[in-house]
């Protein structure tokens, strides 16, 4: 695995795409839209990727999905990722960044997927494609340890309530409809979101839960909790599972299906519930996929094949991973 780093400090996770950072050049809208112009190089395999012979991915470098030690990528989505790239003949190359620029990168043919406990959501969905389910996040509120909630927290418990999140977390479009609500608080980091939780100028913050799981076992005097959040079908995002995928690039529909098939593979052989483990992700949650799917009719159809602006003919890799 290469690892470049292109991350200011104390980047954000998910930042608007109107900031800009560090000499980093926010992207407008349409740009999001526009069709990259890359041409690509073919690698071992024959695959066309924006580096002779590597797979990059543009991410934050947020453990447990990304993180830099020594030189070395690690982290759950890391490991998925480099496992897949190993079976195409490519070599994992990580290119570490704030999130604005992560999407950027795919989108203008930088990097081949941006990944990272990313967020399916419709509208991303017709940015550019977007693969099968990783794993399944829940969304949960983080709140001081002595706060009554225990078991669970419905969303009409949130009344009253101090709410932080992060500027352009996809659930905040949800957190602001929420009414009697006291106020909502978006901030560029999720550590200075659970400080403040800490410091007790904000209830309740809605956050990157496995990620906030994280900061929680390296930081146990902070005295923080995470409590699951009800399901609510009268909130699309926090109030049902999280399907995290990796967005990929809309001009390389072969790459997309050999990585569908890689992930098909890791979630058949077990590898997904061990990688997950490893890196401290252990509730059966992250496994477990929601009975009826949001992507059915946006991107996918009932049978769970590509739909929408990026369908294509599929091409057949499972020999690769046999």
């Amino acid at each position: 695995m290469k690892v470049s780093n292109n991350k200011p400090s104390g980047a954000s996770r998910r930042k608007m795409l109107g900031a800009a950072a560090a000499g980093v050049v926010a992207l407008s809208l349409p740009a999001l839209f526009r069709k990259p112009s890359v041409g690509g190089a073919l690698g071992a395999e024959g695959f066309r990727t924006v580096r002779p012979g590597e797979l990059v991915v543009a991410a934050t470098g947020d453990m447990p999905m990304f993180a830099l030690r020594e030189g070395k990528a690690i982290g759950a989505d890391a490991e998925m990722l480099d496992r897949i790239a190993r079976r195409l003949g490519l070599k994992l190359t990580i290119d570490v960044m704030e999130w604005a620029a992560c999407l950027a990168s795919v989108t203008s043919g930088r990097a081949d997927i941006v990944g990272g406990n990313t967020a399916w959501t419709p509208k991303r969905a017709m940015v550019m494609p977007m693969t099968d389910e990783v794993y399944f996040t829940g969304n949960y509120a983080a709140m001081k340890q002595d706060r009554p909630f225990t078991g669970s927290i419905r969303i009409e418990d949130f009344r009253g309530q101090t709410i932080g999140s992060g500027s352009g977390f996809s659930m905040v479009p949800d957190l602001r409809r929420i009414e009697g609500i006291r106020g909502l608080k978006l901030y560029d980091t999720i550590d200075a979101t659970l400080r403040d939780v800490v410091a007790g100028r904000l209830d309740i913050a809605v956050l990157d839960a496995p990620i906030v799981d994280y900061v929680m076992r390296m930081n146990p005097d902070w005295g923080l909790k995470q409590v699951p959040i009800v399901q609510n079908p009268d909130f699309p995002i926090i109030g049902r599972p999280q399907h995290s995928i990796w967005g990929m690039s809309p001009d390389n529909p072969r790459l997309f299906d050999a990585v569908n098939t890689g992930i098909e593979w890791l979630w058949r052989t077990g590898q997904v519930r061990e990688i997950l483990a490893k890196y401290g992700m252990s509730d059966p949650l992250y496994l477990q996929r929601p009975a009826v799917s949001p992507r059915t009719g946006i991107d996918r159809d009932e049978q769970g094949r590509v739909i929408g602006p990026f369908a294509h003919p599929h091409t057949d890799f499972s020999a690769l991973f046999a």
